[in-house]
């Protein structure tokens, strides 16, 4: 037997006495979403309903006057069925597959982790949009809620994110099932428990949390602090003295800058243009532009084509030291060409560059080439140092030929001054055309000795280092003097 008809014959003895009580209490369960437990006072448990009452607690030494004594969560109240509408201090909820009047135990907003935490067992504990958790009164029969509170589906809470308002939950049923939640935007969710189980619950309207009180004192939710620069998030704390949510942690959106943090709470640190993001460490430096570090400080960054920063100086100085447009050309793949010269009257090359690193290396080709002079040779290369003047800071390896290699060695690595002469020997001790092929007919120019040379220039070890220009005279006709003593006999 269910057990509104296991209170049928109590209702028709009683007669209108009850009828005129459920008519003066049917509007009764608006309660206090604060905490307060409705109308009723003195006693003790029941939210303040004397035992015996509707609501009040039971047991067998205190009976009660109407309705059946229930085990109710984890104590015994006094219950009707409902509907029709509850006394005061009491709502309708589902237990035990059946709705009856339940005390309002302040169950609605209480902070919870699980539903066992909530005062009666069919209540739910729900997650509001900011991610505050609360106790929800069932709802399930009558649709009935608090002020400030709407019947709504579980499933269908919480609202989504750019809902303006609570969807409609639509009217209740005597059955138990309270139909549709109206179309509100949302979709249609799972199917609905079956009938003598709850699914709705009370939930808070706009803004969707329930409000700060006393009984939820420390209750922590999410808020944000929004601008033109973005919205950053954080959690602030109910105070349950002033009935506030205090102390948002939600930092304030700001530009970004150079910081390693977040500052405009987009997920990214330090993101955007370096020299935006350094703007206030001062102007671009000259010919370069800022970097910032995965540290969050600003430092000289790249440097534009054809500038280097050498000697290293203050970051305002920048990229001051000018580079040859040829660079990088620090090994033989990448050596900079830089002409022919003969062995003609008046040809020359002149070489310039400077070194942009305590490390750097300048990698310079030119071809040269010996005449047909038929019966003379006057092929003689000859490379030197024509700035700085003096030279103490830059050296030179001359590698004569095709066969270019960055690790030279022999007699002209680390010079400062080379000659290569035909049918003679070099004052400073390299080879030239010695010996010959004399067949009779160029008993002096014996052969064609133009060919390709790689000169590699560089720093000296101990040198000071500086941006200091050099510049290199290239002639293939005569230079410093030649031992001829061992020419072509």
């Amino acid at each position: 037997m269910s057990l509104g008809h296991r209170y049928h014959g109590r209702i028709v003895l009683i007669g209108s006495f009850v009828a005129a009580l459920f008519a003066a209490c049917a509007q009764g369960n608006h309660i206090d979403p604060s905490g307060g437990a409705g109308a009723g006072a003195g006693g003790e448990g029941g939210g303040g309903i004397p035992p015996g009452q509707i609501g009040g607690p039971c047991d067998d030494d205190t009976p009660c006057e109407q309705g059946d004594c229930t085990v109710v969560g984890a104590n015994k109240y006094c219950t009707v069925p409902c509907p029709p509408g509850c006394p005061a201090g009491t709502y309708c909820a589902i237990i035990n597959g059946d709705s009856i009047c339940v005390p309002d135990l302040g169950n609605q907003c209480l902070p919870c982790m699980t539903k066992l935490q909530c005062p009666n067992p069919s209540d739910a504990c729900l997650i509001a949009p900011a991610g505050d958790r609360f106790c929800a009164q069932d709802c399930t029969t009558d649709g009935q809620c608090p002020n400030g509170f709407t019947c709504l589906e579980g499933a269908k809470y919480p609202p989504k994110p750019g809902d303006g308002e609570m969807p409609d939950a639509g009217p209740p049923d005597d059955a138990g099932d309270a139909g549709d939640a109206g179309d509100g935007g949302l979709d249609a969710g799972p199917p609905k428990p079956p009938q003598g189980q709850a699914y709705k619950f009370c939930v808070p309207n706009l803004p969707f949390s329930c409000p700060c009180s006393e009984k939820r004192d420390g209750v922590e939710k999410d808020c944000a602090n929004s601008n033109e620069y973005g919205t950053c998030s954080g959690v602030e704390t109910c105070n349950g003295e002033s009935g506030d949510f205090e102390g948002c942690t939600a930092k304030v959106p700001a530009a970004e800058t150079c910081n390693a943090s977040d500052d405009d709470c987009d997920g990214m640190s330090d993101e955007g243009d370096p020299n935006a993001l350094c703007s206030a460490e001062g102007p671009v430096p000259p010919h370069a532009s800022w970097a910032c570090t995965p540290q969050g400080s600003c430092e000289l960054g790249p440097c534009e084509p054809g500038w280097a920063s050498y000697p290293p100086g203050p970051i305002a100085n920048g990229c001051s030291c000018p580079t040859e447009m040829g660079e990088p050309n620090d090994l033989c793949a990448n050596a900079t060409p830089a002409g022919s010269v003969s062995d003609t009257s008046g040809s020359s090359i002149t070489i310039t560059g400077s070194l942009g690193g305590a490390s750097d290396v300048d990698v310079w080709s030119f071809d040269t080439i010996d005449t047909n002079e038929l019966t003379t040779n006057s092929y003689h290369v000859s490379i030197d140092f024509v700035a700085p003047m003096p030279n103490d800071e830059f050296v030179v390896d001359v590698i004569r030929g095709d066969m270019c290699t960055d690790t030279p060695s022999g007699g002209a690595v680390g010079i400062t001054s080379y000659d290569w002469c035909v049918d003679g020997k070099s004052a400073d001790g390299l080879q030239g055309e010695v010996p010959c092929a004399n067949d009779g007919t160029q008993p002096v120019h014996c052969n064609n000795n133009g060919t390709k040379y790689y000169v590699r220039v560089y720093r000296k070890l101990g040198a000071t280092g500086t941006c200091t220009q050099y510049s290199l005279l290239v002639t293939a006709q005569g230079g410093d003097p030649c031992d001829f003593t061992q020419k072509c006999q």
